[in-house]
């Protein structure tokens, strides 16, 4: 992996060092430059979680990912740095408060001295990584919570109505590898009842508030504003994520 051409990737130019601030400022450009999206699942396009992959189609392509992809990376980019980070294994909460499976999202645990929750592939969560302390937290967006959730585990929840927390994941702070989220990416990828097989998506945070493109939609939130535009033609789509989001589908 070549660390500059990544740090280009995310337009970071600043000067690199291991502390909370460099940590903070990477976390924040990955997540505005590098898009939340399932395409190559969306086009039928099996992919697997080998790093120099991920790196070709994330750095080379400028491509976006989903969680393993992004989370994966931008790991590999943090331990290269020189940071104290490892991937863990995370279970999303689905709309009804239920727990997915073991290895369902990705998320990663950096220690400086202080210890950080960092996520890069979620699609619309906190911009900047979370201390591991109680109490409320704010990414300048949203406001955040880390809780122990049982004896092995920690609850992240995200409030986006400053009145109401609503759970996200738990999460364990033990370090997994690579392949072991193998089997479960491959079945976010070909199961017909998987969510990333039933959706199209691409996502990423703005300036003003957020830029999705969800199945057949573009939708453009400006602070209370929401903007629907329908995407009429597989034409169409490959022109809005051109020229909103710098991704070309070969």
């Amino acid at each position: 992996m070549d660390r500059n051409r990544y740090l280009q990737r995310i337009n970071f130019t600043d000067k690199i060092s291991v502390d909370d601030q460099t940590l903070i400022k990477l976390h924040e450009h990955h997540v505005f430059n590098v898009p939340f999206e399932n395409l190559d699942i969306h086009y039928h396009r099996f992919f697997k979680l080998a790093l120099d992959s991920l790196y070709q189609k994330v750095v080379i392509n400028f491509r976006g990912g989903f969680c393993y992809e992004l989370n994966v990376m931008f790991n590999a980019l943090l331990c290269d740095i020189g940071f104290k980070s490892s991937l863990i294994a995370t279970r999303i909460f689905d709309d009804l408060g239920n727990l997915g499976p073991p290895y369902d999202h990705t998320s990663i645990y950096v220690d400086t001295g202080k210890k950080y929750l960092a996520d890069v592939g979620f699609g619309d969560l906190f911009i900047k990584p979370l201390e591991m302390r109680e109490g409320v937290q704010s990414d300048g967006r949203n406001l955040f919570k880390i809780e122990k959730f049982d004896d092995q585990n920690f609850m992240l929840s995200m409030c986006s109505d400053q009145t109401n927390f609503h759970p996200k994941y738990t999460f364990s702070l033990n370090e997994v590898q690579i392949n072991e989220f193998d089997e479960i990416c491959t079945d976010k990828q070909t199961n017909p009842l998987s969510y990333f097989v039933k959706n199209t998506i691409c996502t990423k945070p703005t300036s003003a508030g957020r830029l999705t493109l969800f199945n057949n939609k573009l939708i453009e939130k400006r602070g209370n504003e929401r903007i629907e535009k329908l995407i009429g033609s597989d034409d169409e789509l490959r022109v809005a994520l051109k020229t909103l989001f710098g991704i070309e589908i070969e």
